[in-house]
């Protein structure tokens, strides 16, 4: 497999065009065709069903211009930056929708989605919160989330695969198949428990034949969990240091809304390097 398709969110955030360089990258580096997906949002309609505020309908359909034109204004900014970056491929939409909507209905037929991680401090007007997780549980493709602090000069080139016995984790391990090849050093680490199920778990040792099987250089370890998996894979990556982790993403959903596991959600908050999560 390659990543023939790769899908990158487009936003007026201070964090974007950072992103966009990434994703540009990895174009370059797979041949890829760069689409930039920039969502107008949708105006608030509440205003107009009040009838107590004057020419509301007027008001929401000047909102929905300025929407319109700050997505064609990242549009633009997109593919400027991808004729400087030299990028063979690319092109840019602008899609009138939500912004979890528009990425979700556009990344499904791609190989490869690039967003930003969530600055809770420093919100991006139009983008949920939840933006990473949603895309990532409700898309199909893996999802790379770029840190919204940091430099990344490099990317793949040290990479940590953390390990479950999951289909999750299975999935990003395949997803991530490309970037294993290139790396000059993978990680395949499992963090787990010390007991009798432990000794006679063996999925460690599986997932190692498979990668050997598709020449990939690497070296696997289980670790005790000494403490929250999240953790311990954030403070392991800082160790070795990388430019990558692929995880597993693990999340289901309840009364309408998903939750997100344990290692995924500290991962998506905490993480320091470019991160990419299959579901």
């Amino acid at each position: 497999m390659s990543y023939k398709t790769i899908v990158v969110h487009l936003e007026p955030g201070p964090r974007c065009a950072a992103r966009v360089a990434l994703a540009a990258r990895l174009a370059g580096r797979y041949g890829s065709r760069l689409v930039g997906i920039a969502p107008t949002g949708l105006p608030d309609v509440i205003v107009a069903m009040n009838s107590a505020v004057p020419d509301a309908i007027e008001c929401v359909a000047l909102s929905a211009a300025d929407l319109r034109e700050n997505a064609a204004a990242a549009a633009r900014a997109f593919e400027e930056q991808c004729r400087r970056d030299g990028v063979a491929s690319f092109q840019a939409e602008v899609v009138v929708d939500e912004a979890v909507d528009a990425m979700v209905g556009r990344g499904r037929c791609s190989d490869l989605i690039v967003v930003g991680q969530t600055d809770v401090g420093a919100p991006v007007e139009g983008v949920a919160f939840d933006f990473p997780q949603q895309v990532l549980l409700n898309a199909g493709p893996p999802v790379l989330v770029v840190p919204y602090t940091g430099r990344f000069a490099s990317l793949g080139e040290r990479v940590l695969v953390g390990w479950k016995d999951t289909r999750e984790a299975a999935r990003a391990l395949r997803d991530a198949l490309p970037l294993l090849r290139d790396a000059r050093r993978v990680s395949l680490v499992e963090v787990g428990a010390v007991g009798p199920d432990a000794a006679r778990d063996d999925s460690l040792g599986a997932a190692s034949a498979w990668l050997a099987s598709h020449a990939v250089a690497f070296d696997a370890h289980r670790e005790i969990e000494l403490a929250g998996v999240g953790d311990q894979l954030l403070s392991r990556a800082s160790d070795l240091g990388v430019d990558l982790i692929v995880c597993g993403g693990y999340g289901h959903s309840r009364l309408r809304e998903w939750v997100l596991g344990g290692v995924t959600k500290h991962l998506l908050q905490h993480m320091t390097v470019p991160t990419l999560l299959s579901h």
